[in-house]
């Protein structure tokens, strides 16, 4: 694999770039006061770090977790909760103030040498011990890793969907129905609440345009879209307008023009919809295999009601999803003060008693999922682990057979509009003509990717289109360069 210094990486883009960047990628809600006690600006000073994620079914896991590794680490550890909406924009709103946490999860979105070279990130020194039980492939070269050195650490599963097609079990056996696998099948059961007239149908998070944009990103690739997020991976060229995504939408569509949506669901961000689920009267929510973990931090007698039966495909056919290496979950602040404090306070995570507590959270799968049968967890998040580990793939990615790719994602302006707001437009009625709306999507993309790659080649990086093409990738199996 070719190999470049990140030193020289990213001439031209700069931190003036990075922050625009950032503003440009932070989500739907007004930025809100960074939260957390303090910390930042050095980090680690007179013995007390800062710990910030965006974990909601984590909360009670991480404030106790805190508490019980401060003790035995003789230090201070503040741990602070910012709701996935508000979470980009208060780590900005954070490293503008030079006050970012010691330690923080990864919802930034922009690509590792970025970050490292804008001084986000300090190295993470892991001890031997640490690495033995992580798997071997655990870290892989533009994505966790940069020039040898760990930059961030995976403590979550890559292998997962995030469209499960939750329902309320209790709901489908006083109505008579079961766990749906296609969208006909998904129809049924919703009209077959509504004329019972007991219970809402369906709700989800409509007014989350992020949300809504990764279920339906979710729900085409497992009806049969070739790639991710828009972007096909044999050909490398963006198809936000294929039939896949349109299938998908219309499903939302046609279940929104029957009424069988809670009323006010196209306004719910994430915390509205899941807090209206976990009341028990609602028959489906759309939502991450997290969805338990969270439900039970607002009613915990609703997790025992929560089934799923997967991800729908359009027919009921075999379900197969394809995602990248494993992300980082956890990244130690370029500001900190005690990196190697705060990478001893990161190594806690690849603990098995933290993999195993992590299962029992419920939240997303830990990283080894073989510890998920042994947790005490729902049989519905037990089943769901089971099933991706047979249906989710490892899919191909640029950066990793080329790093160089990073310096164009770096540049890389998103369109204002994205799929997240076209879906609430055509489901609010403003949009009539979806799929022309997706064409432009798809032009408005490809044409960002385009400027991004001739203004890297200009500054000298050794990039084309081509290298987004893999022409010899199969669905169904995992992805080996």
């Amino acid at each position: 694999m070719t190999r470049i210094n990140r030193r020289h990486f990213m001439g031209g883009v700069g931190l003036a770039g990075l922050t625009g960047m950032l503003a440009a990628c932070g989500g739907e809600s007004a930025p809100p006061n960074p939260g957390g006690t303090g910390g930042g600006g050095g980090g680690g000073e007179g013995g007390t770090f800062t710990w910030w994620d965006h974990f909601g079914g984590l909360q009670d896991l991480h404030a106790q977790w805190a508490a019980d590794e401060a003790e035995r680490l003789g230090i201070t550890i503040e741990y602070s909760y910012n709701e996935p909406g508000k979470a980009t924009e208060a780590l900005q709103l954070a490293n503008q103030a030079n006050s970012l946490p010691d330690i923080y999860s990864n919802v930034v979105g922009l690509p590792l040498p970025a970050l490292v070279e804008a001084g986000w990130l300090s190295p993470i020194t892991l001890s031997d011990e640490a690495l033995a039980r992580l798997p071997e492939d655990a870290f892989t070269d533009g994505i966790t890793r940069l020039d040898g050195e760990i930059y961030g650490l995976p403590a979550l599963s890559d292998r997962q969907y995030w469209g499960c097609t939750w329902f309320n079990s209790v709901i489908a056996e006083e109505i008579g129905f079961e766990g749906p696998k296609s969208y006909d099948e998904l129809l049924a059961a919703l009209k077959m609440i509504a004329d019972d007239g007991t219970y809402a149908p369906m709700t989800l998070a409509l007014g989350a345009a992020g949300r809504t944009r990764d279920q339906v990103d979710d729900l085409a690739q497992a009806g049969g879209f070739p790639g991710w997020q828009g972007l096909r991976y044999d050909t490398g060229e963006y198809e936000y307008h294929h039939d896949s995504y349109l299938n998908a939408i219309e499903l939302l569509k046609e279940i929104s023009d029957n009424g069988w949506l809670l009323p006010g669901t196209n306004s719910f961000q994430v915390p509205d919809a899941r807090g209206r689920w976990a009341a028990g009267e609602i028959g489906f929510f759309i939502d991450g295999p997290w969805s338990p973990g969270g439900v039970r931090a607002l009613n915990a007698e609703h997790v025992e009601r929560m089934a799923t039966s997967g991800e729908l495909t359009p027919e009921g056919e075999e379900l197969v999803i394809t995602r990248g290496a494993p992300a980082p979950t956890w990244f130690v602040a370029g500001s900190t003060s005690d990196a190697e404090m705060a990478s001893q306070i990161i190594e806690t995570f690849t603990q098995d008693d933290y993999q195993a507590a992590l299962a029992t959270a419920m939240d997303q799968p830990p990283l080894n999922l073989d510890i998920v049968a042994e947790a005490d967890v729902i049989d519905a998040y037990a089943w769901l682990v089971e099933d991706f580990k047979k249906r989710v793939f490892r899919a191909p990615q640029p950066q990793v057979r080329k790093i160089e790719v990073t310096e164009v994602q770096a540049r890389q302006t998103p369109p204002s509009t994205d799929l997240g707001a076209i879906v609430q437009g055509y489901l609010g009625g403003d949009i009539t003509d979806v799929r022309a709306e997706l064409v432009k999507l798809s032009d408005a993309f490809s044409a960002a990717l385009d400027a991004a790659i001739d203004d890297a080649s200009g500054d000298g990086i050794d990039v084309s289109r081509a290298d987004w093409e893999f022409a010899d990738w199969q669905r169904g199996t995992d992805y080996t360069y």
